[in-house]
C-alpha cells in the first residue's frame, strides 16, 4: 500500500511538470492555409479537393517551423500525389486543445464547403486525466458535429506514449496504459458513425516512433519533420478511400 501511495505522488508530480513542458513548447508554424499540387502535375478541369484538420498540437504543427513539415500539409501532399489533383488544406488546430475544445471553439471558425474532415485529438485528454465517459460523450457529440458539415471524417487514434521521451518513467507507463483506456472509447465512438473512419496510427507506425528517435523533435514529446511524415502515410490511403480516389 505504501508503495502505491509513493508511486502516485511520484507520477503526480511527474504530470505537473510534463504539462508545464508541454505547454511551453514553441509553435513557429501558423495558421495552416495552403494549396499544394501533386508533384507530377494537376489533372486539368478537376477543382482541388477542400480539406479541413481540426484537433491539439500535433495537428496544428508544433515541433516544426516550416508549415510544409506539418502534418496537415504533409497528408495534403500524399492525396494530391494518389489523388492527381490539388489539395486546398485549412487548419484550424490549436496546441492544448482537449476534445471539448475542438466542438467548441475550432468548429465554429470552419467556413466554406469541405471534401474531408481530418481530425487528431486526444493526447490532452490524456495527460488531463478526462475520464473515459466524458471522452466518449466529448467524441461522439464531435464526430456528429463534424459529419454534420457534409462530408467524410478521417480521424486518427491516439499516438504512440511510449516514444515521448520527455515524459519520464513511472509515469510514461501510466500515460500509455491509460491511453490505451481512451482509445476504446475513441474507437467506439468512431465505429458508430459511417461517415467517420478512424487510424490505428499507434498500430501502424507507433514502433517507428518508438525505435527511431528522428520522429520525434527536440521537444521528445511532439513529432518531427519525419514523424509527422510517418502519420501521414498511414492516414493518407484512408482519405483517398472516403474521397472515391486511387493511387494511380
Amino acid at each position: 500500500m505504501a508503495f502505491l501511495v509513493a508511486l502516485a505522488v511520484i507520477t503526480r508530480g511527474q504530470a505537473a511538470g510534463m504539462r508545464k513542458r508541454q505547454g511551453s513548447s514553441p509553435q513557429c508554424v501558423g495558421d495552416i492555409d495552403v494549396t499544394v499540387v501533386p508533384t507530377r502535375g494537376v489533372l486539368r478541369g478537376l477543382p482541388p479537393v477542400e480539406m479541413t484538420a481540426f484537433g491539439d498540437s500535433a495537428m496544428a504543427g508544433v515541433g516544426v517551423c516550416n508549415v510544409s513539415d506539418s502534418l496537415p500539409v504533409q497528408l495534403a501532399q500524399r492525396v494530391a500525389d494518389g489523388a492527381g489533383r490539388a489539395v486546398h488544406v485549412v487548419g484550424y488546430a490549436r496546441s492544448g486543445a482537449l476534445t471539448r475544445d475542438v466542438l467548441n471553439l475550432q468548429l465554429p471558425l470552419a467556413l466554406g464547403d469541405t471534401d474531408v474532415s481530418v481530425l487528431l485529438v486526444g493526447t490532452n485528454d490524456v495527460t488531463n486525466r478526462t475520464p473515459p465517459a466524458r471522452l466518449a460523450r466529448h467524441s461522439g457529440e464531435l464526430l456528429d458535429a463534424l459529419v454534420g458539415l457534409g462530408a467524410p471524417v478521417v480521424m486518427s487514434g491516439l499516438p504512440e506514449f511510449r516514444a515521448m521521451r520527455a515524459v519520464p518513467y513511472p509515469l510514461r507507463g501510466a500515460v500509455h496504459g491509460y491511453g490505451r483506456l481512451m482509445g476504446v472509447a475513441q474507437r467506439h465512438a468512431a465505429s458508430q458513425r459511417a461517415s467517420v473512419r478512424l487510424v490505428d496510427v499507434s498500430r501502424d507506425v507507433g514502433r517507428q516512433f518508438v525505435h527511431d528517435p528522428s520522429t520525434m523533435s527536440a521537444d521528445a514529446f511532439h513529432p518531427s519533420a519525419t514523424g509527422y511524415g510517418r502519420i501521414a502515410d498511414a492516414l493518407a490511403p484512408t482519405v483517398l478511400a472516403v474521397l472515391g480516389a486511387s493511387e494511380p
